[in-house]
C-alpha cells in the first residue's frame, strides 16, 4: 500500500505466531530492524505499522506522526516503525 510518493506500508497487524516467527528469525540474526518478542508488539494489537522509503521521507513522516501524538520508532533504532 502506497502512502505517498516514496513511502510504502509493509506491515500492519500481525498474529502472535507471525510475531513469533519474526522474533525467532531476529534471534538468529535475520532481521535488519528490532523485533519485539511475541506478546509485546504493538503490531499484534493492530496499533503499529511499518513503512519503507528514503530515510529523509521516513524522518519527515516520523516528525509529523509525533506531532499528531503518535510514537515513531526512529527514536529507538527502528525508523520504519510507527505506532498509535
Amino acid at each position: 500500500m502506497s502512502v505517498s510518493p516514496g513511502l510504502q506500508i509493509t506491515s500492519v497487524r500481525r498474529s502472535y505466531y507471525h510475531q513469533l516467527e519474526l522474533y525467532e528469525a531476529a534471534l538468529r540474526g535475520g532481521a535488519r530492524y528490532p523485533v519485539a518478542p511475541p506478546g509485546r508488539s504493538m503490531h499484534e494489537q493492530g496499533r503499529a505499522w511499518d513503512m519503507i522509503g528514503p530515510a529523509a521521507l521516513l524522518e519527515r513522516a516520523g516528525y509529523w506522526w509525533e506531532r499528531a501524538g503518535g510514537r515513531w520508532g526512529g527514536r529507538f533504532g527502528d525508523p520504519i516503525h510507527f505506532e498509535a
